[in-house]
């Protein structure tokens, strides 16, 4: 029952904060076009690009907080390591400023040197709340910071600053809430020792890798498509990726929410409870990614026309994104359990795997095929990711119980939802207000054949309501 509060509450906070991310595009895109959302994409994507090193660090600390109650310097540690690393990567970004200049447009080498050194202190922020399992409070923290971005980054717009208006709320919200975050870790805070530094140097040395496919999976085709493509079409693309993205939110509540009672368990050899909490994670995957993909096939392109119309041409890139992001997020919750149960070693093999086959398929199909081709290549190392953990996992832990039954359901009422949609959609008006009407329409039909099919879905949605 904990557990299942727990997942819905981050859920929600993760509902809220993809809203207001949705509000910064949506914002982003009619001020400025698809151009201007490509140009800040591309920032992003370098961020995420330079603070891959600091994300290591973050899930070692999580890790090792989430092993015992009593206060350790293993945050501490960790606050200390990755804030030397972003003053290292500061000094690097001003000895280099005209290749990042270049590549950005603008200059704005010291915008992206102050976004790397705030989300990084954020992150591990979150980490140490994950380690502590206040998982729901280090989901809702990240929410009230994307609110109070999108609420800088308006005034900064509106206020003259243009589109680099858009990394100053960015840096502002992430500065505030890291001071939020300390102080609710304020007990956290001591002279971390030898050993701290020890004990997370030996997690990250496999977990560097984990988010290494992260950052993968999320921006090397953002920013292979700007050496190939123009800023139009990055934006389009990344506007079709965050839409794919919202629906892998129930996904990542349930990993993160699993990952410290995976850890409990690992330190105990208690595997066979660990493989059902794996089955039991991967229910509830495609609870939104199997109806998103049909929603996407049948109305994708009207719904990224929200954005502005110029948008309504990624719609077959955003059927393929909900699918890699499906199988995405069934092998994440695979991997997700390695890292849980300390075998961080097998998560690298795969991980390993997944970013020199993510890497190379862009570059290559990129070149050739252009925003096309990275949507491939987005789907196939997925696929390649959920087949190559599922097979580590059953080799070296053990055999997970997949609820297919279950998962069938799921296709089955997102295929009723689909039949609905097919004659409806054409039906109705184009608009923003229209289109938003049909999504709920598809959505509550969507929930109400999933409801009548699974008697586990049912029996969830009451444990959680308190009925």
């Amino acid at each position: 029952m904990r557990r299942d509060r727990t997942a819905v509450l981050h859920f929600l906070a993760q509902l809220a904060r993809s809203l207001a991310g949705f509000g910064t595009t949506l914002f982003t895109a009619r001020y400025f076009g698809a151009a201007g959302v490509g140009f800040y994409s591309q920032i992003l994507a370098l961020l995420f690009w330079l603070k891959l090193p600091s994300n290591s660090v973050k899930t070692a600390v999580s890790k090792r907080m989430s092993e015992s109650e009593r206060p350790t310097g293993h945050f501490s540690g960790g606050m200390v390591a990755v804030l030397g690393y972003g003053v290292a990567v500061g000094v690097v970004l001003f000895a280099l400023q005209g290749v990042v200049n270049g590549y950005i447009g603008a200059d704005a080498w010291h915008l992206l040197a102050a976004l790397i050194l705030v989300n990084i202190a954020f992150d591990m922020i979150k980490s140490g709340l994950v380690g502590r399992k206040r998982v729901a409070a280090s989901g809702w923290l990240g929410t009230a910071e994307q609110v109070l971005r999108l609420a800088g980054q308006v005034a900064f717009v509106l206020g003259g600053a243009m589109v680099a208006g858009l990394v100053y709320g960015h840096v502002v919200s992430l500065f505030v809430f890291t001071l939020v975050g300390l102080w609710l870790l304020r007990d956290r805070l001591t002279v971390p020792e030898r050993s701290d530094f020890g004990d997370l140097r030996r997690f990250a040395k496999y977990s560097w890798l984990t988010d290494l496919r992260g950052v993968a999976l999320s921006w090397t085709d953002v920013l292979v498509l700007g050496l190939f493509v123009g800023d139009d079409l990055v934006g389009i693309y990344t506007a079709a990726w965050t839409l794919s993205s919202f629906l892998a939110l129930v996904g990542k509540s349930v990993r993160q929410t699993l990952f410290p009672e995976l850890s409990d368990l690992g330190t105990d050899d208690e595997f066979d409870r660990a493989t059902d909490l794996v089955s039991d994670g991967l229910l509830f995957v495609g609870v939104l990614l199997i109806p998103g993909a049909l929603g996407a096939a049948v109305i994708g392109g009207r719904v990224l026309a929200i954005y502005e119309s110029e948008f309504a041409v990624g719609g077959t890139i955003l059927v393929v994104l909900v699918l890699a992001r499906t199988f995405q997020g069934f092998g994440s919750q695979i991997v997700g359990a390695l890292d849980g149960l300390d075998r961080p070693d097998l998560s690298f093999r795969v991980n390993a795997v997944f970013v020199a086959t993510n890497t190379g398929l862009n570059l290559l199909l990129v070149w050739r095929h252009g925003w096309y081709g990275a949507a491939v290549a987005t789907l196939t190392s997925t696929v390649l990711y959920l087949a190559l953990s599922w097979y580590v996992f059953e080799s070296e832990i053990g055999g997970i119980d997949v609820p297919v039954g279950e998962i069938a359901r799921q296709v089955l009422a997102a295929g009723a939802m689909a039949a609905v949609l097919v004659p409806v959609a054409p039906a109705v008006p184009e608009g923003v207000l229209w289109t938003i009407a049909v999504v709920f329409a598809g959505a509550a039909v969507y929930g109400a054949a999933l409801l009548g099919l699974s008697t586990r879905i049912r029996s969830r949605v009451r444990r959680v309501a308190g009925v």
